[in-house]
Parts: C-alpha cells; sequence; structure tokens
C-alpha cells in the first residue's frame, strides 16, 4: 500500500522506464510477450488520445489493456514527446488521496524539469483504489494544470463508473468519445490474429442483417463457408483473450499457466468481494449449466446454499469485473422488462471453461457457447457504435411469450431501433422446423444463426445464416478511424 512520497516516487519511477531507457520497450515483458505471441493483435482504442482530454478505458483483466497503455506510450516517444512529459503508474490498491499526493509530487519535483508543459498521464487500475478517486481527480481538474494534461484512466470494474462519469462531466476535455472499452477480441480481430483465409467484407449494422446488402455480404463470404465455420469453432474453444489467442497460434492449446492466471483474477476479484472459493465454483459452474437459460435467482441460490441477496450481489460482482453479462427479457420491439428473470452468459469462451478446467466438471455444451458468442458480437458491435454502452443500458435482450422464445432481439445502441433479432440454433440441417420460433412468435421475422446453413430469400421472413458470417461481418462494422 503506497502511504508517503518516497513509496509515490518509487512506483512512478517503476512504472515510467523510459524516463532512464529510451530502449525500455525492448526489455519490458509485457511488450516482449505481446510481440512473441505474433499474433499481430493491436487494438485502436487509445490510437487518437489528445491533450486536454480525459480518457476511461475500461475492460476486463488480462484483455491487454497494460499492453495497450505501453503501446501508446511508445508511440508518443516515437512523435518526440519529452519521456519526462510521459508519466504512468499502477494505483491498484492505493488510498484514493494519494493520487493528490502523486499529482503534486511528479509535477513539483519528478519532472520539475519539464516545467509547465502538458503531460500525458495513464493511471492504471483507477477504480481498484480505496475511496472516492472520482473525487480526488475531479478536484485535481478543477484545481490545478492537470485540466490542461492528456489524462488516461483504465479499470478493470464497472462498479462506481457512473458516479465517476458524473464527477467528470464537462472536465473531460474537447473529446467526442472519452469511454474506451477493451474487451476480449471480436471475431473478425480472432480470425485476423489467426491468419485466416477470409478477405474483410463491409461491416454490416446490427439493424440491416436481412437488407439487399447483407444479401450480398452474405453471398460474398459463401465461398468462404468451410473456412469461418472452422474458425468460429476454433473461437468457441479459445475465445478471445489474447494469450490464450497467442497460445493456440503457437501450440494449438490454451496452456494451463493462461487459464490459471484467468482463475486467480476471477477468484481474486470473488474473495475482495467476499465470497469464499467454494461458493465462487459452484456460482460459476452454476451460471455455464444456464447458459442460454432464464435464471430463477432463487432455484441457483438454494442450489449452491447461499441466500438470495448474496448470490445477487455476486452475480453484480462478476458482471461489474466484466466477466458475466445479462440479457433482459423484452417485448417484441426489444425493449427491456427488468422485472422479467433474465438470462446470463459469459463475456468469453475462457471463463465459461473454467469449471471444466479448474473444477473438472463437464465441458461447456458448444450450442451454448455458439448463442453467447453471438450475443457477445452484439454487445461488441454496440459497444463500436456508442461507446460506454457496454457497461450501462439492457440493449441485449431476448423474447419469449408462453409459444416461444427468440435468443436476441435487443435495440441499437446508437440509432434507438430494434436489432434484426437472431435465433441461435447451432444446426447442419432441419433449419425451417427450428426457423418455426421466430416465424411463430409476435416477432414474425428475424435470422436462424445456423452452423453452416445458408438460405436466403428477398422477402422470406426467416433466413438461414452460420453464425460466424453474422459474428464475421459486425465485427467489420465501424463508426470512426478509430
Amino acid at each position: 500500500m503506497v502511504v508517503n512520497e518516497g513509496q509515490v516516487a518509487q512506483a512512478v519511477r517503476r512504472d515510467s522506464p523510459w524516463w532512464r531507457d529510451p530502449g525500455w520497450a525492448v526489455t519490458d515483458r509485457d511488450m516482449r510477450e505481446a510481440d512473441a505471441s505474433q499474433i499481430g493483435y493491436y487494438p485502436s482504442s487509445l490510437n487518437d488520445i489528445r491533450l486536454g482530454g480525459l480518457y476511461m478505458l475500461y475492460g476486463p483483466r488480462r484483455v491487454g489493456k497494460t499492453v495497450l497503455v505501453k503501446r501508446s506510450i511508445q508511440s508518443l516517444l516515437d512523435q518526440g514527446v519529452n519521456p519526462l512529459q510521459i508519466i504512468r503508474v499502477t494505483v491498484d490498491g492505493w488510498q484514493a488521496n494519494r493520487l493528490g499526493t502523486m499529482y503534486e509530487y511528479v509535477v513539483r519535483v519528478l519532472t520539475s524539469s519539464v516545467g509547465d508543459e502538458r503531460r500525458y498521464w495513464f493511471i492504471d487500475e483507477v477504480t481498484a483504489c480505496r475511496g472516492q478517486w472520482w473525487s480526488t481527480l475531479k478536484n485535481l481538474r478543477d484545481n490545478t494544470r492537470f485540466s490542461e494534461d492528456c489524462v488516461v484512466l483504465t479499470g478493470s470494474s464497472n462498479r462506481h463508473l457512473d458516479e465517476a462519469i458524473k464527477a467528470f462531466a464537462g472536465r473531460r476535455g474537447p473529446i467526442a468519445d472519452p469511454d474506451r472499452c477493451l474487451l476480449p477480441m471480436d471475431f473478425g480481430e480472432f480470425c485476423h490474429s489467426l491468419s485466416v483465409d477470409v478477405p474483410p467484407v463491409e461491416g454490416l449494422r446490427a439493424d440491416e442483417l436481412m437488407s439487399d446488402r447483407a444479401r450480398d455480404t452474405w453471398m460474398a463470404l459463401a465461398p468462404h463457408t468451410d473456412d469461418l465455420v472452422a474458425a468460429w469453432q476454433m473461437y468457441l474453444e479459445v475465445g478471445g483473450y489474447p494469450k490464450a489467442v497467442g497460445d493456440w497460434r503457437r501450440a494449438n492449446q490454451i496452456e494451463v499457466p493462461t487459464w490459471q492466471a484467468l482463475w486467480d483474477v476471477v477468484r481474486g476479484d470473488a474473495i475482495t468481494s467476499g465470497m469464499n472459493e467454494t461458493v465462487l465454483g459452484a456460482v460459476i459452474s452454476g451460471i455455464e449449466v444456464r447458459l442460454s437459460s432464464l435464471t430463477s435467482v432463487s432455484g441457483f441460490a438454494e442450489e449452491i446454499g447461499v441466500a438470495r441477496e448474496t448470490l445477487i450481489k455476486r452475480i453484480d460482482d462478476l458482471v461489474s469485473a466484466f466477466l458475466v453479462w445479462k440479457s433482459p427479457r423484452a417485448d417484441k420491439n426489444g425493449h427491456a422488462d427488468l422485472r422479467k428473470q433474465e438470462k446470463l452468459y459469459f463475456l468469453d469462451p475462457l471463463v465459461a471453461k473454467l469449471p471444466q478446467l479448474v473444477l473438472g466438471r463437464d465441458s461447456a455444451d458448444i450450442a451454448r457457447l455458439n448463442e453467447q458468442q453471438l450475443g457477445v458480437s452484439l454487445l461488441q458491435w454496440n459497444e463500436r457504435v456508442r461507446p460506454g454502452s457496454v457497461r450501462s443500458g439492457d440493449w441485449i435482450t431476448h423474447y419469449r411469450s408462453d409459444k416461444t422464445e427468440v435468443d436476441f432481439t435487443g435495440i441499437c445502441a446508437d440509432a434507438r431501433i430494434r436489432m434484426t433479432p437472431i435465433e441461435g440454433k447451432y444446426v447442419s440441417d432441419s433449419w425451417r422446423q427450428e426457423a418455426l420460433r421466430i416465424r411463430n412468435s409476435a416477432i414474425g421475422s428475424g435470422i436462424l444463426a445456423t452452423r453452416d446453413i445458408l438460405e436466403i430469400t428477398m422477402g422470406d421472413p426467416v433466413w438461414a445464416v452460420p453464425a460466424s458470417f453474422l459474428a464475421f461481418a459486425l465485427s467489420f462494422y465501424r463508426t470512426s478511424p478509430r
């Protein structure tokens, strides 16, 4: 725990090695491991940061935020920014008021030689500070030259982000999209990282998956069906954590240290929030077997032997850590009804496999993982068109009536219009029988996401499109140069 100026100075010097070594990136462990993976993964979330802006970069641990920050720092150095104008420090576990001590000491002592030059601050894991860290930073933006600097805050928890963003209102500088989220790789990034031989396509919006343009896209992808289906199968096995993808590229398996590190993250977050490891295992396993199904919290809590309120808090902790997401029930137009039972999904297949890898449980069902990752593809798409949507709002929903259910009937976070409804059925035949779920519902039309069947006829209320096609086209949709 950092408690005085000497320890603050030690932490900042440790985390800002470019102050003393121009070749720091060559020996930096994170940078070397990322380069050695040979997956060619370069997220663009921080490509356009500028002086005066206050940015929030959030997402799960182990997803590559630290590497992204370090690459952004190296880019600034390559552009000729004075090394002493760039400060990085990891503040996990700090008392919030130490952030003020850090700012004052860095400016007054550690980087005093650059005087009033504007600085770039990269403050890692700020959401793990103890206390109201946002109040300290708000005070700095209000009363010091910190308001003129570029500030990048990273965090691995959604908890208190609403308070932080409210506190920062009017203090984030002349930038249009200060919230940035880094999630596990989407399917397009996964294909690129494993050199899957499929040409890029013009990305599709989530509300135009049965349009003329979509039909042209599906027909263009048809010759690559085998490659995309095989890649999707790998994606459901490996997921999008960069280290896992690097393992798979190198050895066709996820190595033990990779999934063990992810389990340590899950376990550490749980223990911090008061959950013992036995209960954690039961919660994770319980969510895994309930993928694609409505979740009765009362029944779930009784099954694992905890109070209903305790389970709700533990699930919310997993949601806050960007490990689990909820799909509320909705009306036929995709609008959520939070009074009804939800579905629970993981944000990555590797998290869903932890009960198997760590606890020796049965492997996760491939059809359920297929449904999960279709939903994740929609989450990722929404995050691109409206940064911040993954942590707030109930955009991805499901529809259910007495007779039928449709997996995904959400709302586009940017235009607030209904997405093309999708029912995930990982089948290679008899798709028309499955399509009756959509046809006979109040929704009436949509896409059946199959394993490898493509049947599209303009005017037909239900199309069959491989799940891999949908995820691939959604992943190529971009709204800005980033």
